[in-house]
């Protein structure tokens, strides 16, 4: 497999890190607003795990934006 190929695959889903960054918010802050692990909040940062679309709207809720704002590509 080629370097091109393992970059698609691995491409950027969402833009949790990007928004938490934008509002001065750490991952342990969100984890902390939605009793979940760090962990968990850490691997979405990172995009290698991505929340449920539930748990999309209630990350959306707690930074007041648009859900649309933390998913890439077209909207």
């Amino acid at each position: 497999m080629s370097a091109n190929n393992i970059a698609t695959q691995t491409e950027r889903i969402n833009r949790l890190k990007v928004v938490l960054v934008e509002q001065n918010r750490t991952g342990k802050w969100l984890a902390e607003q939605l009793g979940k692990n760090e962990a968990t909040v850490s691997r979405w940062c990172s995009n290698a795990a991505q929340p449920s679309l539930e748990m999309l709207v209630k990350i959306s809720d707690i930074l007041n934006v648009d859900p649309r704002e933390l998913i890439t590509g077209k909207q």
